[in-house]
């Protein structure tokens, strides 16, 4: 194998499926490959048990796949002999390694370097099939500081402040495993603010791709951004609870200056405020719900060159079991399946606690965005009426793609007739604007 590829001297880019490979023949043999695809463990040769050994040829190897599981100790190597070595995508995840401590890995992985880092990895992707550990990127991040791309499957709590902490030039933080399949955010959700290092504390940060991480708003609101260069935000803010249903109907006659009188009709069992001290109260929480809306907008509205702007992701799950509301039994259809006898499946409201999305809550604020050119706004529970979309065709010149009051992709999802007569006077003053969601099949 290895005569041959000497003999192509054109061979650039190289995949080999051969786990007794020797890496460091493959190299010398076609020292002019710039990419290569190949299993996560090779044949090693070295006398020290090293993926590389220091004697190889320089090659100009600037992308390498590994396509099964690897370890810290074989990256590491990668990194250390292959001075141009731009992107690295560890497609196979890694290997249950042992770490005996924090200190005892990054002494270990100071040898490894020769307390040398590597200049030249822009792009990590790690597309976890199997296991991945904190500990394993806190082992490989300081010997990359001028990396800026980074994904994986899944962005777990610890890798935010890792990755800050390490690479002060990152660019793109981006999660792959978000918007569809078998992953049911309600099923396995991520933890909430995971992500707020990030916003914080890096300034080049231009993609932030993490549709199904969360942020309270709260927090969001009084932070101070780091990065207002920003130009996608892909990221759930929750916490800003409105009025529930009854009281809504309450706050409703106040407005229109009608009586209380002294009952309820919000129905058996329901309690709602009728008391002028109720009202007063209920009047405040109006207000500072405003005011906490505002400030959030406050703080999207200064990332002025956001090009995508989700606030949300499609919520439902697509193999948990449908109640077709015939006998209360859960029924293990297929949502694709045609709706049977009229009935519909039921699905959970949206997201909670999310972002209004009305001029009323200070959506206005985000007339600053003047080169956005996606919206999303799945699972939002958004209270938009036609005024919001009139607003937004005329504000937001440049943009394309709208996510949020798409024609529903689930066939057993009741017709919603608000959704459709916004999707479609949406088309009526943008025809230009594509609706679609970010699910995938």
């Amino acid at each position: 194998m290895y005569e041959v590829l000497s003999k192509l001297s054109s061979l650039f880019e190289l995949e080999i499926n051969d786990d007794s490979a020797d890496f460091n023949k493959i190299l010398e043999a076609a020292p002019q490959l710039e990419v290569l695809r190949a299993p996560g463990w090779f044949q090693l040769t070295s006398p020290d048990g090293r993926l590389l050994h220091e004697t190889f040829i320089v090659t100009h190897l600037k992308e390498i796949e590994l396509f099964r599981e690897t370890d810290s100790r074989a990256v590491l190597s990668l990194l250390r002999y292959l001075p141009n070595l731009e992107s690295l995508l560890v497609s196979g995840g890694f290997n249950q390694e042992v770490f005996q401590n924090d200190h005892f890995a990054a002494i270990e992985a100071k040898a490894a370097m020769d307390n040398t880092p590597n200049q030249s990895l822009r792009r990590l992707h790690i597309r976890n099939m199997g296991f991945i550990d904190y500990r394993i990127l806190m082992v490989i991040l300081p010997w990359v500081p001028e990396l800026r791309e980074f994904s994986c499957e899944s962005l777990h709590p610890r890798m935010s402040e890792i990755l800050v902490k390490h690479c002060k030039h990152l660019e793109v933080v981006r999660e792959l495993n978000t918007f569809g399949g078998k992953c049911d955010p309600r099923v396995l959700p991520r933890g909430v603010g995971i992500v707020m290092p990030l916003l914080t504390e890096c300034p080049t940060l231009k993609v932030l791709d993490t549709a199904a991480h969360k942020i309270m708003g709260d927090i969001f609101m009084n932070c101070e951004l780091a990065c207002l260069g920003l130009e996608t935000f892909r990221c759930q803010i929750i916490g800003m609870h409105w009025l529930d249903e009854a009281n809504s109907r309450v706050l409703s006659r106040l407005l229109s200056g009608g009586s209380e009188g002294g009952g309820d009709d919000g129905g058996p069992g329901t309690a709602t405020t009728t008391s002028m001290e109720g009202q007063q109260g209920l009047l405040d929480e109006i207000y500072r719900n405003q005011e906490r809306h505002r400030m959030v907008y406050k703080q999207l509205s200064r990332m002025t060159q956001l090009r995508v702007l989700e606030l949300g992701q499609e919520w439902r799950s697509i193999t948990r079991p449908l109640d077709t509301r015939i006998d209360g039994e859960d029924e293990y259809d297929d949502v694709y399946d045609e709706t049977d006898n009229g009935y519909y499946g039921w699905y959970p409201p949206p997201i909670d606690g999310t972002l209004e999305l009305t001029l009323f809550s200070g959506f206005d604020q985000l007339s600053t965005l003047k080169d956005l050119e996606v919206f999303g706004f799945e699972g939002v529970d958004h209270r938009m009426e036609k005024m919001e979309l009139d607003w937004m065709a005329v504000q937001w010149p440049k943009l394309k793609v709208m996510r949020g009051i798409h024609i529903d992709i689930f066939p057993q999802v009741e017709p919603d007739t608000k959704r459709t007569e916004l999707r479609e006077y949406v088309q009526m003053l943008r025809p230009d604007v594509v609706h679609e969601t970010l699910f995938k099949i």
